[in-house]
């Protein structure tokens, strides 16, 4: 849009499966400036889907700085984040990568979710987490690791989600939030913290993963990034949900009984619930 940007914004950032995308909304108006920046998904073997976490922060930066320097001398009162859920990759000591980005598409742990099955511990997992046993989970991949690269399970300080990477990379803070925490398989929906049978089965301890905080938390932006992007230091950088719960905020999807269709490199329908709980037949999972 061409129009001046009024005097306040707020910047979206989505972060997901093909690009990076930062979007500048005019606080009490209708101007909003888009910024996007694409990388690919990798296939490195049969039933692998990754990404490249470096090619990701690059995009992530420029779309970020390209967004920023279009809104002028507009002041910017946060960036709320959203990303894709279900993605894991491992982080050394000094939160450096050990493994490539595996995202929600990566289905190399189907043997690791077709022995839950099989053992009839799925039916439990899921009610206990409210993410069915599926290779797109965490959960599902953790175990791949222990079975095919136990050298990377002893190397690995940290196991963290593309949320959660990005927050890292923004603040400087390692934390999660409750909307990608739970799509997880490893988060006990009832009381919202690392579940210890899970984290049993994944071969982890709860101190490798991120502290969990509420969607609405907020972190100030590192002074770092800050300068790289052209904004103050300690702008406020708000946690925000993964993709899905996102989409039914912006659609309007809030309400019960109204659904969230949403298609794109997968599908998915999601309707809001006053309370989490896993259907008898374990065909749903409802998560608040």
């Amino acid at each position: 849009m061409t129009a001046a940007p009024p005097g306040q914004v707020m910047i979206g950032l989505d972060v997901g499966t093909t690009g990076a995308k930062a979007v500048a909304f005019g606080v009490g108006s209708g101007w909003r400036q888009v910024a996007l920046r694409e990388y690919p998904l990798l296939q490195p073997a049969p039933g692998q889907e990754v990404q490249d976490p470096a090619v990701v922060l690059t995009a992530v930066d420029e779309a970020l700085t390209e967004c920023v320097a279009s809104v002028g001398s507009a002041r910017v009162r946060g960036i709320a984040v959203s990303s894709g859920m279900h993605a894991l990759m491992a982080l050394d000591e000094e939160m450096h990568p050990l493994t490539a980005l595996i995202t929600w598409a990566d289905s190399r742990a189907h043997e690791e979710a077709r022995a839950l099955r099989e053992s009839g511990q799925d039916s439990g997992l899921h009610a206990l987490t409210g993410a069915p046993v599926h290779p797109m989970t965490p959960l599902t991949k953790l175990i791949w690791f222990g079975n095919h690269d136990p050298q990377t399970m002893a190397a690995a300080r940290w196991w963290v989600g593309l949320k959660d990477y990005i927050l890292l990379w923004l603040t400087g803070g390692l934390v999660t939030e409750l909307s990608s925490a739970s799509g997880t398989g490893l988060l006990d929906l009832t009381s919202r913290s690392w579940s210890p049978l899970a984290l049993g089965l994944a071969g982890i301890a709860a101190e490798q993963l991120p502290p969990v905080v509420a969607t609405t938390a907020t972190l100030p932006l590192s002074a770092a990034i800050a300068a790289r992007v052209g904004l103050p230091a300690d702008t406020p950088v708000i946690a925000g949900a993964g993709d899905g719960p996102s989409g039914n905020l912006g659609t309007g999807a809030m309400e019960p009984g109204v659904a969230g269709l949403n298609l794109g490199t997968s599908g998915a329908l999601r309707m809001a619930v006053d309370a989490p709980y896993v259907d008898a037949e374990r065909t749903l999972s409802v998560t608040r």
